[in-house]
């Protein structure tokens, strides 16, 4: 059965892919018909099925088929009977019954057809595309292949569809590419003639029409008498591995316009030709360096409190400066003022002074009083603040009558219960606090406890200075902050405690702390890939959100160098148009050419760093009598340099020679061998071995 199948989008849209592997067959003059629906599915894998053959049993029509949800749509008479047909499958029947909509699931079953029908005489001659190979340029696999149709398979009316396909075993994908469609002299004009189908005519048309090469003089193939088809085509992988296993398998298919007269799949390529896996690079990773890009401490709010306690008259809203008590409280003012005014680069923003009187008076004149204490209190400190610091400054009051509940608790506290009861209970009773007053009053412990011990606790003036401090914390301060709490660090305070440490293991994981608190903090996450490219895991997308035109060239660097770890090329190409190429970039510049496929003007960059890179070069330029000659020079006591002679040699035909070098090369590294079956240079040597010990 199928394996789970990506489709790529563009331009190859989801339309053509409908008609991928099958061919493009016509109905001719409708009759009464239902619209019936369905999905087809695998029974013994429970996925979709794509490219599934719906025929009209009576007919013989192929009426649709299946897209890559699985799902088909027929307009066809309510008795008929469904055929459903795929490679893989064994072919199953449904009765339409009037419905509208079928689910429809298959079997597996292994089918290989190698020959076919033709006019009642059987042929044995096949449709054979070219064994070819998969080439890696950047993100790109390329193909190419020529397709052989023999003479007596394909006549005037007939149509050849076939599309290759990358198989991906370790994604568990297939990857589509280019549909190539072959069709006789008279099949477009007849399809037209017969069923006043106009082939040409987009939408309604046919859809693979663009792809469609007709039988004439100049697909004969010199001195035979088979056709012969040429065909190109290039996907591209996100982010490609030289190391995994793609295969490229072509789907063959001839009919006319009743039927499927041949049908065949053929692998056409297994591994591929990319000899720059071989080569040799490394680049030094770098942590931010300039200046300009690192935190800047930061503005930090802090504030003063405290209590002050000023004798008043009874009654009266004006304290007596002189008085030694007053003299003391505005005195500890003045210090916590000059405090701050002496602190390096801290600014006075505000000072409030908040009052609470008790509530033995009535509450409006409470209040009143209590508020005009303050105001006097508060315009008396402000002008014993400095001028300088007053500017800017924001000055508030705000009075408050304490409730009786508060006197309750205070006697809770003291375990004073019963007492406190009976002050709950009066609370119950009354709402308004006058009320409550009056009747708390009268209570026969009111003068000896109440009003001598507890409301004075509740007569209370407070104020709070805030101030902004522009300060760095100590290394020691931020560790302690760090301990209790990394959410509270500022970006300056992750950088300065993760690049005092030494162990990379701690360094990264305050890093990721610190961009969890800060997504686009570039620093730490440079600092971090810096960390990642020196284990050889690089991590592709960290860095992605700050490369660009107008980041600095290291991040740019680390970016690149990640990228490339990962197999996205093209990407890596696209991030290298914004770094200038100078002594510190010009070899990360000239690789990440090579590895884009542009060999020519980056030759003798690469080549310099050594015989072996020469030597790869050489194999990706195709120059592989050149190459032949380097691979001598190479050391005879290295793995690598055998393997190399062998993919030499073997393009250069000469394959005994080819072989023994390849089986020195897997003696000294039997790891080679995993490799070798996944290169094209090098796979048709294991081939024909396996071949002949079997």
């Amino acid at each position: 059965m199928t394996p789970h199948i990506v489709f790529r989008t563009g331009r190859r849209t989801a339309a053509l892919l409908v008609l991928l592997l099958q061919l493009f067959v016509l109905p001719a003059v409708a009759q009464e018909v239902i619209r019936v629906t369905g999905k087809v599915t695998s029974k013994e894998k429970q996925v979709v099925l794509f490219g599934v053959n719906v025929t009209d049993k009576p007919t013989g029509r192929v009426v649709a088929t299946t897209d890559e949800d699985g799902r088909f749509a027929v307009d066809v008479r309510s008795n008929t009977t469904l055929r459903f047909s795929m490679i893989g499958a064994k072919p199953c029947l449904v009765k339409v019954s009037n419905r509208n909509y079928l689910e429809v699931q298959m079997e597996e079953e292994d089918v290989f057809l190698n020959e076919a029908v033709v006019a009642a005489k059987r042929i044995t001659d096949k449709v054979t595309p070219e064994p070819t190979d998969i080439e890696i340029h950047g993100n790109y696999l390329v193909v190419k292949t020529r397709v052989r149709v023999p003479r007596e398979m394909f006549d005037r009316d007939t149509r050849l569809v076939t599309q290759p396909f990358i198989s991906i075993p370790s994604r568990d994908t297939l990857v589509l590419m280019r549909p190539l469609v072959y069709d006789g002299k008279e099949y477009n004009r007849t399809q037209d003639r017969l069923y006043n189908f106009q082939m040409d005519k987009k939408p309604e048309g046919d859809p693979l029409a663009e792809y469609v090469t007709i039988k004439s003089k100049a697909t004969r193939e010199e001195g035979r008498k088979n056709d012969i088809i040429g065909y190109i085509d290039s996907i591209y992988i996100e982010n490609i591995d030289p190391n995994t296993d793609y295969r490229c398998d072509m789907p063959m298919a001839i009919e006319n316009y009743h039927r499927i007269l041949y049908r065949d799949t053929t692998t056409i390529a297994r591994g591929t030709v990319n000899p720059l896996r071989w080569l040799d690079y490394s680049f030094a990773s770098s942590e931010m360096t300039d200046s300009t890009y690192f935190p800047r401490p930061e503005v930090q709010l802090r504030d003063s409190r405290g209590e002050v306690n000023f004798r008043f008259p009874v009654g009266k809203s004006k304290f007596d400066v002189n008085d030694p008590q007053n003299a003391a409280e505005v005195d500890k003012l003045r210090q916590q003022l000059e405090l701050i005014a002496q602190t390096k680069d801290a600014t006075l923003q505000a000072l409030t002074m908040h009052g609470i009187s008790s509530p033995e008076g009535r509450y409006t004149s409470n209040l009143s009083l209590s508020q005009r204490r303050l105001d006097f209190a508060l315009n008396y400190l402000q002008s014993q603040v400095p001028e300088e610091m007053r500017r800017g400054m924001k000055f508030q009051s705000k009075a408050q009558v304490a409730p009786w509940s508060e006197v309750s608790r205070l006697m809770h506290a003291d375990s004073l219960n019963a007492e406190a009861d009976q002050v709950d209970a009066i609370i119950k009773r009354y709402a308004n606090i006058d009320q409550q007053g009056a009747a708390i009053r009268r209570l026969p412990f009111y003068g000896k406890t109440i009003l001598t011990r507890y409301l004075p606790q509740l007569r209370r003036v407070g104020y709070e200075m805030n101030y902004s401090v522009f300060r760095q914390l100590t290394l020691e301060e931020i560790q302690a902050l760090y301990a209790k709490d990394y959410r509270q660090l500022s970006r300056f305070e992750f950088f300065k405690l993760y690049r005092a440490q030494n162990d990379s293991t701690e360094r990264e994981k305050i890093i990721r702390q610190a961009l969890e608190m800060y997504p686009s903090f570039m620093t730490a996450a440079n600092d971090l890939q810096s960390i990642l490219i020196t284990r050889h895991k690089p991590e592709a997308a960290l860095l992605a959100p700050f490369a660009g035109e107008r980041a600095p060239q290291v991040v740019n660097t680390n970016h690149i160098i990640a990228l490339l770890a990962s197999g996205r090329y093209a990407q890596a190409d696209s991030v290298a148009a914004f770094v200038p190429d100078n002594e510190q970039t010009h070899l990360l510049l000239a690789v990440n050419a090579v590895l884009n496929g542009r060999y020519e003007e980056n030759f003798n960059t690469v080549a310099q760093t050594g015989r072996r890179n020469e030597l790869v070069m050489l194999l990706a330029m195709k120059r592989n009598k050149e190459a032949l000659e380097l691979s001598k020079e190479l050391p005879d006591n290295e793995a690598l340099s055998h393997y190399l002679r062998a993919t030499c040699l073997n393009r250069m035909d000469r394959p005994v020679e080819a072989d023994v070098e390849l089986k020195k090369a897997i003696q000294m590294d039997p790891s080679l061998k995993e490799i070798a079956h996944i290169d094209g240079d090098v796979n048709d040597l294991l081939e024909e071995k396996e071949k002949t010990q079997n």
